[in-house]
This record gives C-alpha cells, sequence and structure tokens, in this order.
C-alpha cells in the first residue's frame, strides 16, 4: 500500500527523551500514517527536538492534570479525523495495514491495540484508534475514549499491536509513577467514589507493584460489585488481575467463586482459561486443572507470556508431580523446552542433560 492512511498519531509527553524517539520511529516503521502529532506539557529535556527530528509536530500544552484535556488538545491539533493514540513509552510492533484501511471506512468504529507489557511479557486490549468526530477522550486519568453525543460505541480489533515499556523496573521509577497515578485517581474517586474504572485503576496501583494487594483486593471487588458491562475492554483486565491477587493473598475459595462467576463471558479467552487452571489448582481441583492447561496450549492468541507453551507444560508437571504421576510429569517439564523452572526441576529429579 503505497498511499499514507489518513490517521494522525497523537501523543502527550513530558520528560521522555529516552523513549519517545524510538516511539515515534516504530510507527514510521510499522504504520503508514499521515501526520504525528506530539503535545508536549512541559518537558526541561531534548523531548521536542527528538520528536522534531523523527518528523512530528510539536505543540505545548500547560499541563492541568487532566490526561484526557492533553490528548484532546493533541487530537485538535491534527489534520485527520482518525487518532491513535500512543504514550512515549510504547513501541508499535504489528500491524496488518489492509485490515487497517478497511477498519478506518466506518467512522463508527473505535479501534483496540494489542499491548504487551514489557516487564512479564502480558497482553490486553486497549482502545486506542477513534475517528474524532464521534468520539473524545474523558476522565482526568487512565482516560477512556468514549461517545461525543449519546452514539453507541462499537469496538472493533484494529489490528496493531505494541510493546508497552513503562512499568518495566529497569524503564522507571515506580513508585514516582504510580504514586502520582494514586494521587490522580484518589481526586476523581473523590466526586466518583462508585466508578467501576477509577476503582480498577486504583486496584492496579496497589496491583502492579504488589505493594498492597489486600487493597488491590478490596478496590477491584467494590469496583465488580456494581456489575460493570462485561464486554468493556477494562472489566477482563479487572477480573483477572483480581484473580491473581486473591490468588496471591490465598483466598483461594473466592478466586473459585470469582472464574465461576466470569466463566460464561471469558471462557473463549486463553489467558481466562489459565487463570481458571491457576485457581483450580491452589484448590485441589487437578483433573479440572489439567485439562484447563491443556485448552491453552497452542490456542490461537498473541503469547508472549507462554501460556499457549511452556507455562501450562509446566504447570501440568506440577499437578502430575502432586499426584505421583512422576514420568508423565517429567515428561511435561521436557516439553517446556528452556524455560528456566522446568529445566532446574528435570535437574533435580536427575533427569537434566
Amino acid at each position: 500500500m503505497s498511499n499514507k492512511l489518513p490517521i494522525s498519531l497523537c501523543m502527550i509527553a513530558k520528560n521522555e527523551g529516552r523513549f519517545i524517539g524510538a516511539a515515534l520511529e516504530s510507527v514510521r516503521a510499522v504504520l503508514n500514517l499521515d501526520e504525528m502529532i506530539v503535545a508536549d506539557t512541559g518537558s526541561e529535556d531534548r523531548t521536542k527536538d527528538i520528536a522534531l527530528d523523527n518528523g512530528a509536530k510539536v505543540f505545548d500544552f500547560i499541563w492541568c492534570d487532566d490526561f484526557s484535556a492533553a490528548k484532546n488538545f493533541a487530537a485538535e491539533k491534527a489534520n485527520n479525523d482518525w487518532i491513535l493514540s500512543l504514550d512515549a513509552d510504547e513501541e508499535v510492533i504489528g500491524a496488518d495495514l489492509s485490515k487497517l484501511e478497511a477498519f478506518i471506512r466506518d467512522a463508527s468504529n473505535v479501534g483496540t491495540i494489542t499491548a504487551v507489557e514489557m516487564h512479564d511479557k502480558s497482553t490486553y486490549p486497549l482502545t486506542r484508534l477513534y475517528n474524532r468526530t464521534r468520539y473524545a477522550f474523558s476522565g482526568i486519568i487512565h482516560e477512556q475514549v468514549t461517545p461525543i453525543s449519546g452514539i453507541r460505541k462499537v469496538i472493533k480489533d484494529s489490528s496493531i499491536q505494541m510493546l508497552h515499556y513503562g512499568y518495566a523496573p529497569e524503564f522507571m521509577e515506580a513508585k514516582r509513577k504510580l504514586g502520582r497515578n494514586e494521587t490522580l485517581l484518589l481526586k476523581a474517586l473523590a466526586s466518583s467514589p462508585n466508578d467501576p474504572y477509577l476503582l480498577y485503576q486504583l486496584g492496579k496501583c496497589y496491583y502492579s507493584d504488589n505493594s498492597n494487594l489486600p487493597q488491590a483486593c478490596r478496590n477491584f471487588e467494590k469496583a465488580l460489585s456494581s456489575a460493570p458491562d462485561y464486554r468493556l475492554d477494562y472489566v477482563y483486565s479487572l477480573v483477572e488481575c483480581y484473580g491473581y491477587a486473591l490468588i496471591n493473598t490465598g483466598q483461594y475459595e473466592k478466586a473459585l467463586k470469582l472464574v465461576e462467576r466470569f466463566t460464561k463471558y471469558y471462557t473463549s479467552v486463553p489467558q481466562f482459561r489459565f487463570l481458571t487452571a491457576h485457581v483450580l489448582q491452589n484448590n485441589g481441583m487437578f483433573i479440572e486443572a489439567v485439562e484447563h492447561y491443556e485448552s491453552c496450549i497452542k490456542a490461537n492468541t498473541l503469547d508472549y507470556k507462554g501460556i499457549t507453551s511452556f507455562l501450562s507444560y509446566y504447570n501440568i508437571g506440577v499437578v502430575l508431580e502432586c499426584v505421583g504421576m512422576m514420568e508423565d510429569a517429567v515428561q511435561m517439564y521436557k516439553n517446556c523446552g528452556d524455560y528456566a523452572p522446568a529445566k532446574k526441576r528435570l535437574g533435580e529429579l536427575g533427569m537434566g542433560n
């Protein structure tokens, strides 16, 4: 496809000199976009110079503790109605340009991109591609794409994949960033104390660095108590984070009730089946756990974390050991390839190379 897509990349940034060059370069290398916009919120490093060097148009935005205001400002500066919103610590790693071209023929579409976390290789969808004539960002933090005039939001996969560096320990001052988020979320919750999305994001602050898992569980539980629409992007992540937080705090029976409640919605998602298997395993339901792990293996999904391969094989091996099926367990560990815990266990069993 030779013609550039009528899409404007819009990004807000402050002191992102370490990342922004790679982010913009990835957009140029993978996508065929018409324009790149950067709204700078007060950088004191070379962020603006690097953005200009990479072909972006740079505008100054006076920071007002409102991420949506900044992102909407950037969108207003664009020449195109189609907006792709990325952060400076995100890099595009793949896309189907033909699918993307077809996607933007309908202005009612809102596109999800598949995000891959650098630090743990987990994946999740984010709504980042939208038409500004129909949608805009709302919310002062962890902002969401929302309809402008009450139209029905149509969410579809845009085919774009991106890598997120932001919470990798080697790329951030974790407590500073999470502390900033906590402050803004508490401010937002003061006026909307039962907002499930804000409660979810506050829970993520405590969950992301394991700083306060019991508090994370309380926020996740309160978020789910309002029965948010399971089809919304964040609700699956909410359920998954809550499930692992319950496991990591020893609340196995509660975790079991959680996955039972949401199985009817997410049983087709391999990541959910893996969580369910983990919950079943911790509740001593070994046969059911193995069946769920087996259902993940070779599943057709973007997987950088290993749930469709070595992680499921390894956990099956652990379960088989628990029930005394050592020969089968050894085979499962061998199926893990170079996965270090599996190689270590084989060595402990005297089966190493």
